[in-house]
């Protein structure tokens, strides 16, 4: 009988330390996944601000002279941004995109900019509603200024 108390004694002390180091660990494990999927919408959106400033950079300067077609060129950029974010699925509301020639809507004066700037601006839903406020969204920011080359 002597041998099976310290056996005894050695599941309770097991199932002691697992429900004090249990909680601890599901909330490192949670806070860890949230951060990944910050860090993915981080990266996604770093590349689809790239990639609308790097085709806008790019575009003819003949395009970029008439207002009509910088205004076109415009919104395929925006076009481009938005397919690349649809990977995400943001909700309504919950992303703001932006692209400027040197600080203006491109095509608003017919001259070619010398800088294009794309700012896109998302909001990452968390689902850590009990951890307070500052957990339940997270807010990611990407933007790029290109030089324009043009053709």
């Amino acid at each position: 009988m002597s041998a099976a108390q310290p056996r005894g004694r050695q599941r309770g002390a097991v199932a002691l330390e697992l429900a004090l180091s249990l909680p601890v660990m599901l909330t490192l494990l949670v806070a860890l996944v949230f951060y990944g999927r910050v860090m993915y919408h981080y990266e996604v959106v770093q590349k689809a601000a790239w990639a609308g400033a790097r085709y806008l950079s790019s575009v003819p300067a003949v395009n970029m002279r008439n207002q009509q077609q910088a205004a076109q060129e415009m919104a395929l950029a925006t076009a481009l941004i938005n397919t690349e974010l649809s990977a995400l699925k943001p909700e309504p509301g919950s992303l703001y995109v932006s692209v400027n020639c040197d600080s203006a809507p491109c095509g608003l004066y017919n001259y070619l900019p010398a800088m294009i700037n794309v700012t896109v601006i998302i909001d990452v839903p968390g689902d850590l509603s009990g951890y307070g406020e500052s957990l339940t969204h997270v807010r990611v920011r990407a933007n790029h200024n290109l030089r324009y080359v043009g053709n």
